[in-house]
């Protein structure tokens, strides 16, 4: 009896200890594949997109996200990230007759609708590495705020949804997506991304370029002056080292024709010389910077975060031709007109979308979609 009680034990002390072992090993982190550079926005042909779904937002973006659904090509997949299927379905039957493909990512916790800012993309090392999807250490005000920490989950919702293609980790710096507008060479840097770091993550203005230029893989220009929102409100890299940054005294000019019906910016315009200077001080570090800079008409809201803007865009590059889908206004005739004779006077066909209901919410058609990947 004693001998049979030993060996029992012992059998069952190696199938705990078989158990304990599997169980630590599934808890172990692969470690993260090679990555390649931040995506650029304005070279490539777009192949895969993220747009994020919630109802309650179905006023601000319905009509943007119809106009833009409906004129992509049938070789674009669209990953819908949204809080139910119910919330797809709804997306679905308001988008109407789309040629792209339309693919559900269900994630089942509270989210916003804003896509551009939770996540960067890296173009995948090599041919057999995923797409990384990079993403802050934690995201401000999410213990107070239950849609922006499900926002903070959702870089791992897309990669468990899609896969071995996508890998999710985080970094140690702070960031927001749309404080980083990149080219094929250069990634242009808010100020807000180094006054976030300094002194937590990093020690030094050196060593934050350093650490991003490594993690990004371009060439990176930080902004020292810049209007406090993210890159893509006022400005744009159009390829060719060509930038379009705006100008809010030509959307001044143009509001002085008299042939805008109507313009329903909180507080009003903001025409101040401050504002002015910190748009024109954008200018001039991207021309010091070795780029041509092209100026196009901006409106800012005197709330500081309201935009009427046309660099807001979503650039794609098939061979040749060059198609950006533009914001337009109702009610900004002359606005909507100008700003479309400067993206095609440099080559680009113009796919204009409708976003009246959104810019007034502090985005719009780039800060509503994210590119997860370009050919």
């Amino acid at each position: 009896m004693l001998r049979w009680q030993t060996l029992t034990g012992i059998v069952l002390g190696l199938v705990i200890g078989i158990a304990i072992l599997n169980l630590a090993g599934s808890r172990v982190r692969q470690p993260a594949p090679p990555s390649g550079a931040i995506l650029s926005e304005c070279d490539g042909h777009l192949r895969e997109l993220v747009i994020q779904y919630e109802p309650s937002a179905r006023e601000i973006v319905a009509t943007p996200y119809r106009d833009f659904l409906g004129a992509l090509g049938g070789d674009i997949t669209v990953d819908i990230v949204c809080p139910s299927h119910a919330a797809f379905d709804e997306l679905v039957a308001f988008a109407g007759h789309v040629n792209c493909t339309l693919r559900p990512i269900i994630v089942n916790h509270p989210m916003t609708t804003w896509a551009r800012d939770r996540w960067v993309a890296l173009a995948p090392a090599s041919p057999t590495s995923p797409t990384t999807l990079w993403s802050q250490p934690g995201e401000a005000s999410a213990e107070l705020w239950p849609a922006r920490a499900g926002d903070e989950r959702i870089g791992v919702d897309i990669a468990r949804t899609l896969g071995s293609s996508v890998f999710a980790r985080r970094g140690p710096l702070f960031f927001d997506g749309g404080d980083f507008l990149a080219d094929d060479d250069t990634v242009f840097v808010m100020p807000r991304v180094l006054q976030r770091n300094i002194q937590l993550t990093v020690a030094t203005r050196k060593e934050f370029i350093l650490d991003l230029a490594a993690e990004l893989k371009r060439h990176v220009v930080l902004l020292d002056e810049a209007p406090e929102h993210h890159a893509a409100m006022f400005m744009a890299s159009a390829g060719n080292k060509t930038v379009l940054v705006g100008d809010p005294r030509l959307g001044r000019q143009l509001i002085a024709s008299g042939t805008n019906a109507s313009l329903a910016l909180p507080g009003g315009p903001d025409f101040s010389e401050q504002t002015q200077r910190l748009f024109d001080a954008v200018a001039g570090q991207c021309a010091a910077a070795g780029y041509k800079v092209i100026r196009i008409p901006t409106i800012p809201a005197s709330d500081g975060r309201s935009f009427m803007t046309y660099v807001n865009v979503l650039i794609d590059q098939q061979g040749s031709r060059r198609i950006v889908y533009l914001p337009f206004y109702r009610g900004a005739a002359s606005l909507n007109a100008s700003a479309r004779k400067i993206w095609e006077d440099l080559g680009y066909e113009v796919c204009p979308v409708d976003c009246t209901t959104t810019y007034l919410h502090f985005g719009c058609l780039h800060c509503l979609v994210n590119v997860l990947k370009r050919s």
